[in-house]
């Protein structure tokens, strides 16, 4: 990808987006850029750290693999984020999985570049650290709606708010029944049963690996606290 092309694209993430013109184009000197099909893994669970990943286009699913091929949905990661930090700080492995989507293409800075990016702009500290407190929040929510909430309600919330974190137009989702389940810490059956209901009912539609919303308010008041 040329360099201007490349230099566009990081202005439109958060962590580079008040940079001088000069420097973008310096640091896009050091970013290369890869494309994913959909269902490629892009780093595996205890693989070593050496790359930060910035999403351009498509989406990107991490996860917590278990023992026996299920996982647990830790969060996905759209255009404008960026995922892969963790291990860059503490040197140590990977913490999770990461896997394309759909068709994907990220930016990669190694992870030497990025942390002196970070000592010599002091302020994009700031970024990292808001984005580290969203991911903390966002653990506990789940936690929170794993205690409290029963699978309808779970299942309701999650559509509802991956709806408003992906800024989508026409509240479609791209999402399989095993993803969402594995999300929300439920058996697959539990959320088919719930989706079937809220389908016959005409809050959502179900299509192969998409789900849309129909009437986000009639789903909102699934959601019983």
């Amino acid at each position: 990808m040329p360099e201007q092309r490349v230099s566009e694209y990081l202005r439109r993430l958060p962590l580079f987006s008040r940079l001088p013109d000069s420097e973008l184009a310096e640091l896009a000197d050091r970013v290369r850029t890869k494309s994913f099909k959909r269902g490629e893994m892009i780093f595996r669970k205890d693989d070593p750290g050496t790359h930060l990943y910035m999403v351009l286009e498509g989406g990107v699913k991490i996860a917590l693999p278990g023992e026996f091929g299920q996982e647990a949905l830790v969060a996905i990661m759209r255009p404008g984020e960026f995922f892969g930090e963790l291990a860059l700080f503490d040197r140590s492995p990977r913490s999770a999985s990461a896997t394309a989507l759909e068709e994907t293409r990220a930016a990669l800075l190694a992870g030497d570049d990025f942390l002196a990016y970070l000592e010599s702009h002091p302020a994009s500290f700031r970024v990292v650290l808001e984005t580290l407190a969203r991911t903390i929040r966002r653990l506990s929510d789940r936690v929170e709606d794993l205690i409290f909430l029963d699978v309808p309600s779970r299942v309701a919330k999650y559509l509802l708010d991956l709806v408003r974190s992906s800024g989508t137009d026409g509240n479609e989702l791209t999402l399989t029944q095993d993803e969402l389940a594995a999300f929300i810490g439920a058996s697959r059956v539990s959320v088919n049963r719930v989706l079937g209901d809220l389908e016959r009912r005409e809050i959502i539609s179900i299509r192969r690996r998409r789900i849309a919303i129909k009437d986000p308010d009639r789903l909102a008041k699934e959601v019983r606290f």
